[in-house]
């Protein structure tokens, strides 16, 4: 299959060559065009004494989409033709290029303009150097050779990296931004929705390097890629401030994060590595969008007062010497929705950097500026590149292929002398010597003991740079590992006694450098420093470098708990150590006995809790043999509240009939806190007694209880519980009817009973929702599906063509028809109707992807995700299907996973699944969304449901 794209990428335009300009004359371009170019540089708003040029603009680029700088100053561009619209995915029946622009008389306009190559497909990025020139087009990477630098290709493009998957269910988020470090590799980013395997041409899979978002990089020479990072959405933008230090933008969830190699970062999607308990988080102390709604609800000017939306592509931090000295390291990313600059300044704070809040830099005035990256010339001046066009991924609102511009900004007219500090010159001469090979392991030794934080951060990087790393998500052998007996001695000084937070944070990636069997007295060193323990990064890096030590020798994980004075740390290894008990209980019991002889409440009370956390799930285990010592001493501890609780739930895992006594009377005290009383129902339901049934059967009637009774009920396939729950829909308050609905449809019998107070009219037909319904057929009962059709109705799974429901639907919903719409009762439908799944300007349930951000205000889009939403619908919101032992049916969306259970998320929350209890788990081939749903709608309803998700505010629900 990648080769077959390879010659592809390679070969379809010679075979099928579109002339440039590209020909294309959409409806969209017919419908809207863009500001001219000059008079959208003339009306950008800058800061006093700040000029925009246009550099060059339409025909003469087009979608611009990365660019590039090369040793004379020139610009190179890639311009990318073939992202097409959302039903197309790609239109490889055009092609992409890369131009080379100059300015050679140094008016701020391009006056030389050529073409390097117009033979490639699917281009994000361009860099150039090496004797050549790098192009990113997933899933390779590829080398044109220009040796001897006339701009003309020596020869074909060759394949000097692939794996960068394009995914066939989302087709953005995928592989970009290829950009030289200062240490030579080859770096570049890649989003979450297109995970990869990456390695050179014919490596095999099981010695790739897995990559599900983050950034990675390549070595030229070594013909090595690492992974550097793992997590966020979709990174669009990266650069190094002076001290060598990257950061990177990313779109959609936190904005602005510091490289750290080896990090594990926030993300929307599970971990693929379930050892990782916590994700780091952005870096910048404030979002750019209003919080406390969607962050989606950032258009139109919604969130001006912010920063102008999430959306964040391209980046720069500002090095040059022709704006004022106040913006010199400033970092600058441009804010899609709110056609913008943001900017951000980087402090040091502890061992890493937290961004601050800037003004805007500029504010564009051309609904059409779609900036996608910015930089800093040769001269000094920044360059913004801009798509041109109207969608938020460019083309939910139609495909503009006619239009794109690169604007200059300046300041004044001459370069201005800038003092570079002197740590900063010895760094650049570091790293130039280091790339040309005239550095050796004698001469870096000596820097870790330099006066300069950075200078002794890159030493540290440096000597181990070529040292193999773990993957992120799993773990690589180290046979090549170079140490030669001195490095790893000095690096386990420096975490004994380095002052710098910094330093220590490189020390904790170099963690996942070593040897698994070296790590453990590095990563004892770290946590002995008590002024770490609050720090944002380190003690999550310390662990992630520890997960193989965890899964080889989790007796070497000992050490580092006794000197450890990080509760989170401690917490994470006991959680590791206890889910490994049941094969190999003595590091947990040795664990156990080191904190009981330490007789210090905050050690106890962290691993008991890592105990707690690992136990989610589980019914019973076997008890610790010093079990039995930790209850007591929880009595005579200074311990804090939470501590005997949390005992006490363990105790009942391990067997301890006496905790269970306990807990009942707080479930049966009646003057008890009504939260406590829950708490300990489930973890009654958790224990699984004998009289559990009779005893979630008597608190049916119990308000705040109830609900919680409803789920242990679930447990038992018995009739009458069913009929019992499904008469006393009503007796429960109206936020935990879902609860209800939810328990009844996950056993035949169950929603039986529940169809038959539904045929009764003594409950509500409009309760059970489309996936409810979806939910019911899974059970697998065909009498039980043909009574749904009779007291609730026929849920559609597809339509004969549904091309034509759409085309039939468009001709309906008409612009004149939303106008006359009801968007107050549309709301009402939308509340009805999708509300338990989705996502509106704040409201309503997580279990699909959030509405509020997405290209509904275009018809076409809006039409095919209800028409059809399995058309494109991401591997994450795919439904699973888990049957269980104890015969129910349950389905949602996998939110985690480990060897011990699964996360499901449902309409009214997540719960934890034992893989034991799990008899099959399929994942369906379709979307969670029913298909049809507009079907049963009178056509003023789809009118005005369609006119509410089209609108771009919320609007007050009908006056009763």
């Amino acid at each position: 299959m990648i080769r077959a794209f390879i010659i592809l990428v390679c070969c379809a335009a010679a075979s099928s060559r579109a002339e440039f300009p590209v020909p294309y004359d959409s409806e969209a371009d017919k419908a809207a065009a863009p500001m001219p170019a000059a008079e959208a540089a003339a009306t950008m708003k800058l800061p006093p004494g700040f000029r925009a040029q246009v550099f060059a603009a339409e025909p003469d680029v087009l979608n611009p989409i990365a660019m590039a700088w090369d040793a004379r100053g020139r610009m190179w561009v890639a311009e990318n033709h073939t992202y097409a619209e959302r039903t197309k995915r790609f239109d490889l029946a055009l092609h992409d290029r890369v131009l080379i622009l100059e300015d050679r008389d140094g008016d701020g306009r391009a006056e030389s303009r050529k073409v390097f190559t117009d033979e490639v497909q699917m281009l994000t990025s361009v860099e150039v150097g090496r004797g050549g020139v790098w192009l990113m087009c997933p899933p390779q990477v590829l080398f044109i050779a220009d040796r001897n630098g006339d701009d003309v290709p020596d020869g074909r493009p060759q394949v000097v990296l692939d794996g960068f998957t394009v995914a066939q269910d989302n087709y953005h988020n995928f592989a970009n931004g290829l950009r030289w470090g200062p240490d030579g590799w080859l770096y570049g980013r890649c989003g979450h929705s297109c995970p990869g395997r990456l390695g050179v041409p014919g490596t095999a899979d099981e010695d790739r390097v897995p990559i599900k978002g983050g950034i990675w990089r390549f070595h030229p020479e070594r013909k090595v890629v690492e992974v550097l990072t793992h997590g966020t959405t979709n990174p669009w933008g990266h650069d190094w401030d002076e001290n060598g230090e990257m950061f990177f933008i990313n779109t959609v969830t936190g904005h602005l994060w510091h490289l750290i190699h080896g990090a594990h970062l926030v993300d929307s999607n599970p971990s693929p590595n379930s050892a990782i308990y916590h994700r780091l988080d952005t870096i910048a102390d404030h979002y750019h969008f209003d919080t406390n709604k969607s962050w989606g609800d950032s258009k139109d000017g919604k969130a001006n007062d912010f920063g102008g939306g999430h959306a964040h592509i391209g980046m720069m931090i500002y090095q040059g010497n022709q704006w004022p000295e106040e913006y010199r390291g400033k970092l600058f990313t441009l804010n899609m929705h709110g056609r913008r600059a943001n900017v951000e300044r980087l402090e040091r704070h502890g061992s890493g950097y937290i961004g601050k809040h800037e003004p805007d830099f500029f504010l564009s005035a051309d609904p059409f500026f779609r900036g996608i990256e910015i930089s800093t010339g040769p001269e000094g001046s920044a360059y913004v590149l801009d798509w041109s066009d109207t969608g938020e991924c460019h083309e939910s609102t139609g495909v503009h292929r006619n239009s794109g511009r690169i604007f200059r900004i300046s300041y004044g007219n001459k370069v201005k002398p800038s003092i570079v500090p002197e740590h900063v010159m010895r760094l650049r001469a570091l790293w130039k010597d280091y790339r040309e090979g005239r550095t050796n392991r004698e001469m870096l030794s000596k820097l870790l003991n330099d006066a300069d934080e950075h200078t002794r951060v890159w030493a540290i990087r440096l000597l181990t740079d070529a040292w193999p790393c773990d993957t992120i998500v799993g773990t690589l052998p180290h046979a090549r590992h170079a140490d030669d007996g001195e490095t790893l001695p000095a690096l386990l000084n420096l975490a004994k006694i380095d002052a710098s937070g910094l330093v220590r944070l490189s020390l904790a990636s170099t963690l996942q450098r070593l040897p698994v069997e070296k790590r453990s007295p590095l990563a004892a060193a770290l946590v002995s420093r008590s002024e770490d323990a609050s720090d944002a990064q380190l003690p999550s890096m310390v662990w992630f470098g520890l997960i193989p030590v965890a899964e080889s020798d989790p007796m070497a994980l000992l050490p580092v708990a006794k000197a450890c004075t990080w509760p989170d740390t401690l917490r994470w290894i006991a959680r590791n150590l206890t889910g490994q008990m049941e094969k190999n209980p003595a590091p947990l019991n040795d664990l156990l006995s080191m904190v009981l002889d330490d007789k210090q409440a905050w050690r106890m009370e962290a691993v008991v809790t890592g105990m707690q956390d690992a136990t989610q799930g589980w019914r019973k285990a076997v008890k610790p043999a010093v079990w039995d010592r930790v209850v007591a001493s929880a009595d005579k501890s200074d311990a804090t509240q939470h501590l005997p609780a949390i005992i006490r739930e363990l105790s009942i895992l391990f067997g301890d009939g006496r905790a269970l006594e306990d807990v009942r009377k707080i479930v049966l005290d009646a003057k008890a806190d009504i939260g406590a009383r829950q708490s300990a129902l489930k973890t009654m339901i958790d224990a699984r007694p004998e009289d559990l049934q009779k005893l979630c059967m008597d608190l049916l009637e119990t308000r705040g209880l109830n609900a919680t009774a409803a789920r242990g009920l679930a447990l038992f396939d018995d009739p009458a519980a069913g009929v019992a729950l499904a008469r006393s829909y009503r007796r429960f308050q109206a936020a935990d009817r879902a609860v209800v609905i939810e328990t009844l449809v996950s056993r035949a019998s169950f929603a039986s009973a529940l169809l038959d107070e539904m045929a009764a009219a003594r409950l509500p037909r409009a309760s059970l929702t489309a996936y409810h319904a979806r939910q019911i057929r899974a059970l697998g009962d065909d009498k039980l599906t043909q009574r749904l059709v009779e007291v609730w109705g026929q849920s559609r799974e597809s339509a004969a063509d549904k091309r034509q429901l759409i085309a039939s639907l468009k001709e309906k919903v008409t612009a004149a028809e939303i106008a006359r719409a009801d968007l107050s009762k549309g709301r009402m439908l939308f509340t009805a109707l999708c509300a338990s799944c989705h996502t509106l300007y704040g409201e309503g349930g997580r279990i699909g992807p959030d509405l509020t951000g997405s290209g509904r205000a275009n018809l076409d889009y809006l039409l095919e995700n209800i028409a059809d939403p399995s058309a494109v619908i991401g591997a994450d919101q795919r439904m699973n299907i888990i049957t269980l032992k104890d015969g129910r049916v349950l389905s949602g969306i996998i939110a985690a996973h480990d060897a011990r259970g699964v996360t499901l998320r449902q309409l009214t929350g997540e719960s934890v699944i034992a893989r034991a209890d799990i008899v099959k788990q399929d994942v369906a081939p379709i979307s969670m969304m029913p298909e049809g749903m507009l079907l049963a709608l009178q056509p003023e309803q789809t009118r005005d449901l369609i006119a509410y998700l089209m609108h771009p505010a919320q609007v007050p629900l009908p006056k009763e």
